[in-house]
């Protein structure tokens, strides 16, 4: 069992390597320090005494439970959240009857998503489990394997707003392939209330039994140890290595997990000069289009598109995509992380990041993730709702 002192710095780190972990998404950055400055400013002297506890799946046995906690939205509207207290009241909610609960279970990878996990487990002292759901962070439900290949029901699935408003919502095939892809259908129109305002605490799929995320490793049920990862990989980033040693430093960690991320586990894919960037919201999303000139030729433009998280990697010179999801995109301005979100103001670029130097990098996808049929064709649905329709071109 690994334990994190909870301490501006220590969460801070947390949440650098979620970040460049992310693939753009999972909450901004500066949402997840936000987050983190109001709740260590606000803990009990009690509160202070503990830490957070994060226990390896491993080391989980059959009669513990646990549950998933995120938040749910777009980027742009979580800025005003100020610690976990949604996610507390829904999980309050959900675990009426039930009994005693173990452990909490992160969704995802990403500045909010691991941040919120952890905190919550910390208000709750309940240990965080050492595992998430994708591997990365993804735009979509039914991207995440805890109901594809764990077999979790969907139901019920609770949203609960700042003010403690509560939506518990159901489908009738709620362990199906499709569960996550209904969920989302009924999720994402009811962030457009007034109530939760695009953003809402989510609590679902509860598992009696946590040992299923790790029984059948073939169907990918959760990725291990990414949790203690993101810990590693936030301390190298929070140490600013120069920009040239920066790579084969962090490429040793990442030679060190081959379960999380296979070879080639990381490369640089292209690197110049912020041009552009522009987004919108809508339908709990942030859809946009980040604009790169190239070292070598300013006439020479790479374009991320995503939503919420950073989906494909285009070359103006090249008839194929340079990166995809699942594999991850992720990026180093000015040798610092940001995600999609962190990089805009009203829909387009901070000022004060255009023509600033950025080097992008690609992570392999979990080779499970990348092998599993179901989990290829929802990351393709998704794919073809930013205008691509060819066929996955793996990093290599």
């Amino acid at each position: 069992m690994a334990e994190c002192d909870v301490n501006k710095s220590e969460l801070h780190k947390i949440a650098l390597g979620a970040c460049f972990l992310g693939s753009g998404g999972g909450g901004k950055l500066e949402t997840s320090f936000t987050f983190i400055k109001n709740y260590c400013d606000n803990l009990s002297e009690d509160e202070k005494k503990r830490k957070i506890q994060i226990v390896d799946l491993k080391d989980a046995t059959a009669e513990q439970s646990g549950i998933v906690v995120a938040y749910m939205g777009a980027p742009q509207k979580m800025d005003c959240i100020k610690c976990p207290n949604a996610v507390c009241e829904g999980i309050k909610k959900f675990m009426k009857g039930k009994g005693k609960l173990n452990y909490i279970i992160p969704v995802e990878i990403g500045p909010v998503s691991t941040i919120t996990a952890c905190l919550t487990a910390h208000k709750m002292n309940i240990p965080v489990l050492n595992v998430d759901g994708a591997g990365r962070a993804v735009p979509t439900l039914d991207l995440i394997t805890y109901t594809t290949n764990a077999g979790a029901s969907v139901n019920p699935t609770i949203l609960c707003s700042e003010r403690n408003h509560q939506v518990s919502l159901e489908v009738s095939d709620d362990t199906g392939l499709g569960a996550a892809s209904e969920m989302e259908s009924l999720a994402r129109p009811a962030l457009n209330m007034a109530e939760f305002d695009q953003k809402a605490g989510l609590v679902m799929w509860y598992f009696e039994d946590v040992t299923k995320l790790r029984d059948n490793h073939d169907t990918y049920p959760s990725v291990p140890g990414t949790l203690t990862f993101c810990q590693k990989l936030g301390n190298a980033i929070h140490s600013k290595p120069k920009d040239e040693e920066f790579l084969p430093y962090i490429k040793e960690l990442f030679e060190e997990q081959p379960i999380i991320y296979p070879a080639p586990a990381i490369k640089e894919i292209c690197r110049g000069k912020l041009s552009s960037a522009t987004t919108s919201t809508a339908g709990g999303f942030d859809i946009g289009v980040i604009t790169i000139e190239g070292e070598d030729d300013p006439e020479h433009l790479y374009k991320i598109i995503f939503q919420n998280e950073s989906l494909i990697l285009w070359d103006s010179r090249s008839a194929t995509p340079l990166i995809m999801a699942p594999d991850l995109i992720s990026y180093l301005i000015e040798e610092k992380p940001f995600t999609n979100g962190d990089i805009m103001d009203n829909g387009i670029l901070k000022k004060r990041l255009k023509k600033k130097n950025i080097v992008v990098y690609g992570i392999a996808a979990p080779k499970e993730l990348r092998k599993s049929e179901s989990m290829s064709k929802q990351y393709m649905s998704i794919l073809n709702t930013v205008g691509y329709y060819g066929k996955y071109v793996p990093l290599k």
